[in-house]
């Protein structure tokens, strides 16, 4: 009688999960645009991050500047590589609609899907391992003229003793590319068979 009532358990909270899940993604989708977007040093170190946003409240160029509530972007993240790709470090500039990163600069053509103008995205707070990718249009922007880069995008590195260094440059853009909607409900559709194998497994465990 107990496995009954787990059989019966297991398959009512798989199913009740996977149709809330679907029906809420498939809500969301409509309205939610992801985009991916990574950049290759000339010594081969790399960047890869992610962003997505709200279509329905954002114009066909995202702008987005410094710390505080962000104008549309909802999440922002950035990964950083050496050439050999492995994982220097990891940030989320802008979470749930609020950018932590003074820094922030970003801008997005969402009809030509393309990156443009300043970029600045990472985490400097001068501690040891901030990182940030950046371009001569974001240090013109910030007042760091001084600084301009010999070539347009630099990835910029602080070592053990906090000391900004630039560890790669290039003439390189940030390539972006979208994240097809169907790939999320199919992720969702992944997790929830776990239930139903793991609902299966049960039911022929008992029967034995």
């Amino acid at each position: 009688m107990t496995h009954l009532f787990t059989r019966i358990a297991i398959s009512l909270v798989t199913t009740t999960t996977l149709a809330l899940a679907i029906a809420i993604t498939t809500n969301n989708l409509a309205h939610a645009a992801e985009f991916n977007f990574n950049w290759k040093g000339d010594s081969g170190y790399s960047a890869k991050g992610s962003f997505n946003y709200d279509t329905t409240t954002a114009p066909s160029l995202i702008s987005e500047t410094g710390l505080g509530a962000t104008k549309n972007l909802q999440s922002l993240s950035i990964s950083f590589f050496d050439p050999l790709s492995n994982l220097i470090n990891s940030f989320t500039p802008v979470l749930s609609g609020i950018s932590n990163y003074g820094y922030l600069r970003f801008n997005f053509d969402s009809t030509k899907e393309k990156i443009f103008g300043s970029f600045d995205v990472g985490k400097d707070d001068e501690f040891p391992g901030d990182s940030w990718l950046n371009n001569n249009l974001a240090l013109i922007d910030e007042g760091f003229s001084d600084e301009v880069l010999a070539k347009e995008f630099g990835f910029n590195n602080r070592d053990a003793a906090g000391k900004k260094q630039i560890l790669d440059l290039s003439n390189n853009s940030v390539q972006v590319s979208k994240v097809p909607e169907g790939s999320i409900i199919i992720g969702l559709l992944a997790v929830c068979s776990l239930g139903f194998t793991a609902y299966r497994n049960l039911d022929k465990a008992t029967q034995e």
